[in-house]
C-alpha cells in the first residue's frame, strides 16, 4: 500500500493530509509531529497567554479528525535523518518507510545570545503551546517584562504580555518595526498604537548583559548602560527553518529547503511546504526568499498534497505575502512592500494618516505594481494581490479601486474585505453581504458572523 508520510503536524502538513485523503481514499497517511499536541491554531497563542481564550479554542483538528480520515498520528517524535535511497525516515526510536514524503517541519525561533543568558533557561519566546503555557505561568509572578526583537513574532509576544496586565518595555534594535515589511511611516502608526497601550519603546537599543539572581531573570543592562529591572525577558530573533536533520540526506537547501513550483525538492518523491521551504524565485526579486506566514503554508501544503497523489498542480502565489494583526490593526504586505534599493516609485495618495491608524501604498518598478502595503484598512487587498500577481501596469488599474485606496474623501466602496481573526486570511465580502450573515474561512474553517465594522 502507498504510504504518504508527512513530517510536521502544522498547517502545511495538515492541509497536505486533507488533500491526499480527498484524492485517494485507500492510501496510507502517516503524520509525524515533534510536539505532543494535535493540530492547533498558532496565531491564537497570544490570546491563550492573556487569558482571552482557553485551551479548548486552540484546537484546529481534534483526534476525531485523524480517525475519520484514517491518518496515523505519531506525536512527540523527533526526526534525526532521512535516507532517500532507502525511502526511510530515521527517528530517535525507530525507522519509518515512505512512498512519498512531505517535509513540513516549520521553523524555530533562534534566540540571540547575550552575556548571562547561559546561566538561565528562563528567557522566553512565543511559538508553541508549551511556550504559551510557560509564559502564562510566569506572568502570575511578574510586574514587568522586557522584550527585544523586530518582526511579527516579537510584536505578538509584546501584545500577549501587555494584555496579561503587566508593564512591557520594548527594546527595538533599529529605528523601525519589522523593517523587511514596514517603512518608517507604517512603523510609526503601529508604534503609536503600542504606546497608547502603555508599552514603552526604546529605539536603537540592544541588551549588553542579562542580570541573573538566584538563577532567575532580574533584569537587563542595555547598550546605553541602563539597568532595566524585569521578571520576564523575551528575546526573539528571526524564525529559522528546521533543516538541521537534512545535512546528510542529499536534499538541497540554502536558507531553507529548495523547492520548485510543485513544492518538489531535488529528489523525485520528496516534497516540502510551509515555513521550511525556499522557493526558487527570480534572483533579482528583492522580496525575502522565505516569508513565514500561516496562509502561505496552508496553500503550499495543499499543492504538495495534490502532487503527492499524482496531480500536476503548481504553486503560483506571490512569493512574499504577509497578513497579520497588531494591537487590533490589520496589516497586509504583498510583494516588495519596502524596497531598500533605488529604481522604485511609491504611490500613496493622501497617506500617511497616523491619526486614523490607516496607511496604504503601492510600489512600482518600470510602471508595474510589484508590491503593496495596507495598514489599518485592508479592503482592497484581494484586488491588489491580483494586480501584483498579474504584473499589471499602474496605468491599467481600475480607477475606482485607486480612488477607494488613496482618496480619503471617496465614498465609493465596491471593494470589501477583512482579515480572518484566526488565520489572518484576507477574506473578500460581496456587495450584497449584510450584518449578521455567516462566512466560513476557507483556510481554517472557522465560521464568522459579519459585523458592521467588516462592511465599512
Amino acid at each position: 500500500m502507498t504510504n504518504h508520510v508527512i513530517i510536521g503536524n502544522g498547517v502545511a502538513g495538515i492541509k497536505a493530509a486533507e488533500t491526499i485523503r480527498r484524492n485517494d481514499s485507500n492510501c496510507k497517511i502517516t503524520v509525524i509531529g515533534d510536539e505532543t499536541y494535535p493540530f492547533y491554531y498558532r496565531p491564537q497563542l497570544p490570546k491563550l497567554v492573556s487569558g482571552k481564550i482557553d485551551e479548548e479554542k486552540l484546537w484546529g483538528k481534534k483526534s476525531e479528525f485523524y480517525e475519520k480520515n484514517n491518518i496515523i498520528l505519531q506525536l512527540g517524535k523527533k526526526v534525526t535523518g532521512i535516507i532517500p535511497d532507502k525511502n526511510e525516515i530515521v527517528l530517535t526510536d525507530g525507522v519509518v518507510r515512505y512512498s512519498s514524503l512531505l517535509i513540513a517541519t516549520g521553523g524555530s525561533i533562534k534566540s540571540r545570545k547575550y552575556p548571562g543568558s547561559e546561566l538561565n533557561g528562563e528567557v522566553v519566546a512565543l511559538k508553541t503551546i508549551d511556550d504559551a503555557k510557560n509564559i502564562k505561568e510566569k506572568v502570575k509572578h511578574a510586574k514587568r517584562a522586557v522584550v527585544i526583537g523586530e518582526d511579527f513574532l516579537t510584536l505578538a509576544l509584546i501584545e500577549a504580555l501587555q494584555n496579561s496586565g503587566i508593564e512591557v518595555i520594548y527594546l527595538l534594535p533599529g529605528d523601525c518595526l519589522w523593517p523587511e515589511i514596514l517603512d518608517k511611516d507604517a512603523s510609526y502608526i503601529l508604534e503609536l498604537k503600542l504606546k497608547q497601550k502603555g508599552i514603552k519603546i526604546l529605539h536603537n537599543t540592544d541588551i549588553k548583559e542579562i542580570v541573573i539572581k538566584n538563577r532567575t531573570v532580574h533584569g537587563v543592562i542595555s547598550t546605553g548602560e541602563t539597568f532595566i529591572e524585569c521578571q520576564i525577558l523575551g528575546v526573539v530573533d528571526k524564525l529559522q527553518p528546521n533543516i538541521d536533520f537534512l545535512s546528510e540526506s542529499g536534499i538541497k537547501t540554502d536558507t531553507g529547503i529548495l523547492v520548485n513550483n510543485k513544492m518538489l525538492t531535488n529528489i523525485d518523491n520528496i516534497y516540502a511546504a510551509g515555513d521550511v521551504t525556499q522557493l526558487l524565485t527570480d534572483p533579482s526579486e528583492e522580496s525575502p526568499k522565505i516569508n513565514v506566514r500561516w496562509l502561505k503554508a496552508w496553500r503550499q501544503g495543499q499543492i504538495a498534497g495534490a502532487n503527492m497523489t499524482g496531480k500536476q498542480t503548481e504553486y503560483d502565489d506571490i512569493a512574499c505575502i504577509s497578513s497579520t494583526q497588531i494591537c487590533g490593526i490589520d496589516l497586509i504586505s504583498i510583494g516588495t512592500s519596502n524596497p531598500l534599493n533605488n529604481g522604485y516609485k511609491i504611490i500613496r495618495g493622501d497617506y500617511p494618516h497616523p491619526e486614523i491608524d490607516v496607511y496604504k501604498k503601492l510600489v512600482l518598478k518600470n510602471d508595474k505594481v510589484v508590491g503593496a502595503l495596507l495598514v489599518g484598512n485592508v479592503l482592497e487587498a484581494g484586488e491588489i494581490t491580483k494586480v501584483i500577481k498579474n504584473r499589471t501596469n499602474y496605468s491599467e488599474i481600475d480607477e475606482t479601486l485607486l480612488k477607494q485606496m488613496f482618496d480619503l474623501n471617496s465614498r465609493i466602496s465596491p471593494f470589501h474585505g477583512f482579515l480572518c481573526p484566526v488565520c489572518k486570511l484576507s477574506l473578500p465580502i460581496s456587495q450584497d453581504t449584510k450584518v449578521g450573515d455567516k462566512i466560513t474561512c476557507p483556510a481554517c474553517g472557522i465560521e464568522l458572523t459579519v459585523t458592521e465594522r467588516m462592511l465599512r
